[in-house]
C-alpha cells in the first residue's frame, strides 16, 4: 500500500520530485506502466479509490502501477501539477478543467471521478450560536470560482434561505476558512471529513451539501493531450482500475476504511463513517451522467461564469470501460 501519511503536507516535495522525473515507461517485464497521480485533496475521500485500487492490485490488473500521489491544493493548483509537473493523471475539479481548457491548457477529460459534493460540508464551532442555515450570515468558501463558492449560493437557496442575505467570504483555502471560523470572522466554513473526524467535539455541522445537491460532478479524471496520444492503453487501464476500485469499495467498505484510516491517521471507526457517507452519496464513478454535469454547470453559473461549456472539446470518453455511463449534456461524435 502507498505509505504517504499526511500527504497534504508533502505536496510541494511530491511535485518537485514529479517535475524532476523523466517520462514513465513500462516495467522491465513490460507488464506495468508506473504513473503519478495528482488529487485535489489527497487526505479526503477523493483519494480512497486510488488507495483501494493500489492496495488490492486493481490497477496492476490493468497494467498500471500507482507510483506516487501528489497532493493538490484546489482545482487550479491540481491542474498545474498535471501540466507543469509532468504528471500523467489528475483527479481535478470540473470547473478548473473547463477554465483551463478555455485558456488553452492542453488537457482532456477521459472519465468521471467524484460525482457528489459529499465532504464539502459547512460547519460552525460548538461555541457558536449558529444552529441552522438561517442563523448563518457569513459563509466562508475557499477561492473565487470554486465549487465551494457556488455552494454558498446553492445550498442556502435549496434550504429556503435567500443567498442575497448572506455575506460570501473568500478565505483563500480550507485552512484559512477554518481560521476565519475559529476567530469569529465567519459563521460557517467548509471543513473536510478527515479534519472533522479528528476533533468531532470542536465543530457542529450546519449544512451537509450533498443533502441539497445529490448529483454533482465535482471532479473528473483528466490527462495531458500529449500523454493521451502517446499512451492510450495506459489511460484505459487507469480508468478501468479506478472503476474496479469503486466497485471494491461498495463490496467491502470496511476494507476501504482500514486503508484510508492508515493513510490519513484517523481511527478506523471514523474512516468507516466517511466511507459509508460517501457511498450513500454515490460519491465515486468513472462514468459520467448529464444530471451531475448540469448541476456542476449550475454551480459555475452561481459563481459568476457566463461562458458556454465546450463539451466536445473537453471530453473524450472512448477509453471508458464497458458498463460505465457515457452521458454528456450534448451529443459529441468523438467524445462518447
Amino acid at each position: 500500500m502507498i505509505r504517504l501519511r499526511r500527504a497534504a503536507t508533502l505536496a510541494l516535495a511530491g511535485l518537485l520530485l514529479a517535475a524532476c522525473g523523466g517520462p514513465n515507461a513500462p516495467s522491465a517485464g513490460g507488464e506495468q506502466t508506473e504513473i503519478r497521480v495528482t488529487v485535489t485533496n489527497s487526505t479526503e475521500p477523493y483519494v480512497i479509490p486510488w488507495l483501494v485500487g493500489d492496495d488490492q492490485g486493481l490497477f496492476a490488473a490493468h497494467g498500471v502501477k500507482i507510483g506516487q500521489i501528489v497532493a493538490g491544493q484546489g482545482g487550479s493548483t491540481t491542474l498545474r501539477n498535471l501540466v507543469s509537473g509532468g504528471l500523467e493523471v489528475a483527479d481535478v475539479s470540473f470547473p478548473a478543467v473547463i477554465d483551463g481548457k478555455r485558456a488553452g491548457t492542453p488537457v482532456t477529460v477521459v472519465a468521471g471521478a467524484t460525482r457528489s459534493v459529499y465532504g464539502l460540508d459547512f460547519y460552525t464551532t460548538v461555541r457558536s450560536n449558529v444552529r441552522t442555515q438561517a442563523d448563518a450570515k457569513r459563509w466562508a468558501f475557499t477561492n473565487p470560482g470554486s465549487v465551494t463558492e457556488a455552494l454558498t449560493y446553492l445550498v442556502p437557496k435549496a434550504a429556503g434561505v435567500d443567498p442575497a442575505s448572506i455575506q460570501h467570504i473568500a478565505a483563500g483555502g480550507v485552512g484559512e476558512g477554518i481560521a476565519l471560523l475559529e476567530s469569529g470572522a465567519a459563521d460557517v466554513a467548509v471543513i473536510p471529513p478527515s479534519v472533522a473526524a479528528k476533533d468531532p467535539a470542536k465543530y457542529r455541522l450546519v449544512a451537509a451539501s450533498a443533502d441539497y445537491l445529490p448529483a454533482f460532478q465535482q471532479s473528473v479524471l483528466t490527462v495531458r493531450d500529449d500523454y493521451l496520444a502517446a499512451n492510450p492503453t495506459v489511460v484505459s487501464g487507469v480508468i478501468a482500475g479506478y472503476q474496479d476500485a469503486v466497485q471494491a469499495i461498495k463490496r467491502d467498505p470496511a476494507a476501504a476504511a482500514r486503508v484510508y484510516a492508515d493513510y490519513v491517521g484517523i481511527d478506523e471507526a471514523a474512516a468507516r463513517g466517511i466511507v459509508d457517507a460517501a457511498l450513500k452519496s454515490n460519491n465515486w464513478s468513472a462514468g459520467l451522467d448529464a444530471a451531475a454535469l448540469n448541476n456542476a454547470v449550475e454551480a459555475m453559473r452561481a459563481a459568476g461564469s457566463t461562458e458556454d461549456i465546450p463539451w466536445c472539446q473537453v471530453f473524450n470518453l472512448s477509453h471508458l470501460p464497458e458498463g460505465a455511463s457515457r452521458e454528456l449534456p450534448v451529443k459529441c461524435g468523438g467524445a462518447s
